[in-house]
């Protein structure tokens, strides 16, 4: 029997599909018997309740990150995560997201860890459009040096793999796509209404391009078609697709967001950039037919043609949906084929025995 490993994670962005991400493989590990400790940053949408979603064992550290850089704070996070690591002595360090992959390996470098560090981007800060090009060519710089202060990059999507060995350059990249605890992704059920639904799931802000999904909307208002956002997020944005007819739930439980989306019948993940989303996964999982913008991610998780679509742009996006809204047979193929190779594909025990045989790599 191998000896267990004493193992932190760190993640400043702590919400959303990270949040899943992070915690179902500290709980997987935990499982195992490996001593894991989680350290964190608490957002708006961070869940208020952490300890109810990772296993009794795990031992938690709150920590003062903040996602903006900041000279003065980013200062006190290094050093806060220096004092952790001497703390906590950990065999393995793995940092997930840009900020805690920042202060993180600058921390591991000093405290004699470097070789023994993951870095996992979850999304690479120089693909936010949001941003101008000088600043996105920082992001870029940054993420190039970081690479050679400490660490192995592990990409969540092949796609991602490709950008960081294209533009960062590590020493070491390796590829674990993704996964669920697939267990509790409940299959789509019929709602017996006759009303078609189309859903997305995620944080109203740029980057899941609300823009686009409420043209969509307005383009299927016609045919009679309920439209939801599974979330809350910008003000402006939540006003703008309100008046395209769209629902926004607003933030909901763990079990209540699986369950409206059990109730859709398509799902449309048109976001700009992303690792490999969860949500995206979570859908496939449920057996839905889906549509995605081509972005990084969304095209390694979707078999176009036969999972799902992927397109560029409202015309391609638009077409396809059109496609879906009129063809209930089309939809009932593509969403068995998606439940049937995400249940296959997506399962966390894979992505935790990947962990542990890269940590033990090193």
């Amino acid at each position: 029997m191998m000896s267990s490993l004493r193992i932190l994670h760190i993640s400043e962005a702590f919400t959303g599909g990270i949040f899943a991400s992070v915690t179902g493989l500290a709980n997987g590990l935990a499982e195992r018997g490996h001593e894991v400790h989680l350290a964190f940053s608490r957002r708006p949408e961070t869940p208020a309740d952490i300890r109810k979603f990772v296993h009794p064992s795990i031992v938690l550290h709150e920590l003062a990150l903040v996602r903006p850089i900041s000279p003065r704070q980013d200062w006190a996070g290094f050093r806060a995560i220096r004092r952790l690591i001497r703390e906590v002595k950990p065999d393995i360090l793995h940092v997930h997201s840009s900020k805690a992959g920042v202060l993180g390996r600058l921390a591991a470098r000093s405290t004699g860890l470097a070789g023994r560090t993951f870095y996992s981007p979850r999304a690479l800060p120089f693909l936010q459009e949001n941003h101008s090009p000088r600043m996105r060519l920082v992001y870029e710089k940054i993420e190039w040096s970081m690479a050679r202060v400490a660490g192995t990059v592990v990409a969540c999507s092949e796609s991602e793999l490709a950008l960081v060995r294209e533009h960062v350059r590590p020493r070491r990249a390796e590829l674990i796509e993704n996964a669920i605890d697939v267990d509790k992704v409940r299959p789509r059920k019929d709602r017996g209404d006759g009303r078609l639904r189309v859903g997305t799931v995620g944080r109203v802000t740029y980057a899941k391009n609300p823009q686009l999904y409420a043209r969509l909307a307005q383009h299927a208002a016609s045919r009679s078609v309920e439209f939801v956002w599974i979330g809350a997020g910008e003000a402006e944005d939540t006003r703008m697709l309100e008046a395209a007819g769209v629902r926004v739930t607003g933030w909901l439980p763990r079990a209540s967001v699986l369950d409206e989306l059990a109730s859709l019948d398509v799902y449309v993940h048109p976001s700009l950039w992303e690792g490999m989303p969860i949500a995206l996964i979570e859908a496939q999982v449920c057996g839905l037919p889906s549509i995605a913008h081509d972005a990084v991610g969304n095209r390694d998780i979707i078999r176009h043609g036969e999972t799902g679509f992927i397109g560029v742009g409202f015309d391609e996006l638009a077409a396809q949906l059109d496609r879906l809204i009129g063809d209930a047979e089309l939809r009932r193929t593509l969403g068995d084929r998606a439940r049937q190779t995400g249940l296959a594909r997506f399962r966390l025990e894979r992505v935790v025995d990947q962990h542990e045989r890269l940590y033990r790599s090193v």
